[in-house]
């Protein structure tokens, strides 16, 4: 057997099989561990079976002097690092609190637009469209030199149909 597994056993039920035994036997190593071993759980049952002392008179008055007493603060390394601590949370909180709502708030705003927008656009263009072609004629002629020559050609067929 190897000695984890013998310590294992050791400690898990203190039984000694027979190859147990004979490793202990063969190796002082383990066998200097299942002596301490056996030492420490008894130190252990004596302490269970003993009982709790009470208190001694005064005992609650010298502890809150020392408490009294002692440092309120931490050094200044602890503050300066508490302090720091504190901010890289709260940072943390903000990074993850913005993007929250980024990826919950619907889309808007001028690099996703919306379908309104969009429509007004078009009807603007449309608009500048036509005025630009009252004022040119459909083929780009000014109106004005149309109407020095002779009116053979009406105003709805200079605008044109859409």
């Amino acid at each position: 057997m190897r000695c984890d597994a013998v310590r294992q056993i050791v400690e898990e039920n203190m039984t000694k099989t027979p190859a147990v035994q004979a490793h202990v036997d063969s190796c002082s190593a383990c066998k200097e561990y299942l002596r301490k071993w056996a030492a420490l759980r008894a130190s252990l049952i004596a302490l269970r079976a003993e009982e709790t002392p009470e208190p001694s008179i005064g005992f609650t008055t010298r502890l809150m002097r020392r408490l009294e007493s002692a440092p309120a603060e931490f050094p200044l390394g602890y503050q300066f690092m508490d302090q720091i601590a504190k901010r890289v949370v709260y940072a943390t909180l903000m990074v993850a609190l913005m993007l929250a709502l980024l990826l919950t708030l619907p889309p808007s705003g001028p690099i996703r637009s919306s379908g309104i927008s969009e429509s007004v656009l078009v009807q603007n263009q449309e608009v500048a469209t036509l005025a630009n072609e009252e004022v040119l004629g459909v083929d780009g002629v000014d109106i004005s030199d149309l109407q020095d020559s002779p009116p053979a050609i009406s105003n709805t067929e200079v605008r044109g149909s859409k």
